[in-house]
């Protein structure tokens, strides 16, 4: 491996562990989300258990940060590659801003509709990037499915509990 592969994944680990921690802290304490999460909402059987979501959520991280960096390399040849990048940057505002209205705010209701613009992002970028980068559409794969099957677990927990801040 050359030298400058191995510092392009220290650099994308680095960042993948600070928007990890910062999307972790967007949420609030650990104990308070996974007891709100596992024990307050009615949640399907196929939902996952509360503390799987930071190691999912990293790895997501981990390859959507790859899809950036690979955005970003300006030698790469990479077809619509504005529109890639602004859904990129839409992605990661889905990403800080969910623990916000789903834990701090309390809405299933909101939760379910970031989870799904997030799944429609990534279903949207990984459609545009498979039809001249495989690669770079690998990168979005694992968002993509993790979204699509979380959006499943969000609209159930979205119809079968109360939504304080929408007043339902």
């Amino acid at each position: 491996m050359r030298r400058e592969e191995k510092f392009l994944w220290l650099k994308i680990s680095l960042l993948t562990a600070a928007v990890s921690v910062l999307g972790m802290l967007s949420s609030g304490k650990r104990t308070k989300t996974e007891k709100y999460y596992n024990k307050k909402l009615k949640t399907p059987v196929w939902a996952p258990p509360g503390w799987l979501f930071g190691p999912a959520w990293t790895f997501n991280n981990l390859f959507l940060i790859r899809a950036l960096f690979r955005l970003m390399d300006k030698e790469a040849d990479v077809e619509d590659r504005k529109k890639l990048l602004g859904m990129q940057a839409a992605i990661w505002v889905c990403f800080f801003s969910f623990g916000y209205v789903f834990f701090k705010k309390r809405s299933p209701v909101l939760g379910a509709v970031w989870t799904q613009t997030d799944a429609l992002l990534a279903l949207a970028s990984f459609v545009i990037a498979i039809r001249k980068d495989k690669k770079l559409a690998a990168n979005y794969a694992p968002l993509l499915v993790w979204t699509w099957f979380a959006s499943s677990v969000a609209w159930y927990t979205a119809v079968k509990n109360p939504d304080p801040l929408l007043n339902r």
